[in-house]
């Protein structure tokens, strides 16, 4: 099925080698999902397709860390606990780019939440690339710049998670 039939909404992405349909907002290969998720702002979804279960997670970079462009940047990740889509974020733990995820003192919640054992199934995917995307679970970016965090309105970025400044400032 190629783009050009699909509603205005949906777009075609290739995974695994297949061609896969991906509405907006939804990253279906690691690169992408990889790139989000560690460009410093990002909040997204998991959802499983074989439960219906989903978690809206934040990924923020350490400022002294971007600030000085360390290789290895610490990443903060906190969990969407309340209603408030802005400010209900209870801290989960310390985030590194190998994928490790770390818990401390002040985390809110232990290793068997669910919020955490999803966390860290969907970590170790990620890491081992294991074809999950589309079949077994999908990630979503809440429409906002995986980087910067402004509210995306062109249509590409909405596609990538990432607005138009910020399209040229990405690295892999």
């Amino acid at each position: 099925m190629g783009a050009s039939r699909l509603p205005p909404a949906v777009t075609s992405n290739t995974i695994g080698g297949e061609d896969a349909v991906v509405v907006k907002g939804q990253l279906a290969t690691w690169d992408a999902v990889m790139e989000f998720m560690l460009a410093g702002n990002a909040t997204f979804t998991l959802r499983s397709l074989r439960t219906g279960t989903r978690f809206t997670y934040r990924v923020r970079v350490k400022k002294e860390d971007a600030d000085a462009k360390t290789e290895d940047p610490t990443y903060f990740v906190s969990l969407l606990r309340g209603r408030d889509n802005e400010s209900d974020y209870a801290y989960v733990g310390v985030l590194r780019r190998d994928l490790g995820l770390r818990l401390t003192a002040a985390s809110r919640m232990g290793r068997r939440a669910p919020a955490v054992v999803g966390l860290v199934w969907f970590l170790d995917a990620a890491r081992c690339r294991r074809e999950v995307l589309g079949t077994r679970l999908e990630f979503w970016h809440e429409g906002r710049c995986g980087r910067c965090g402004r509210k995306l309105t062109v249509p590409q970025s909405i596609l990538d998670g990432f607005g138009p400044e910020c399209q040229g400032l990405r690295t892999r």
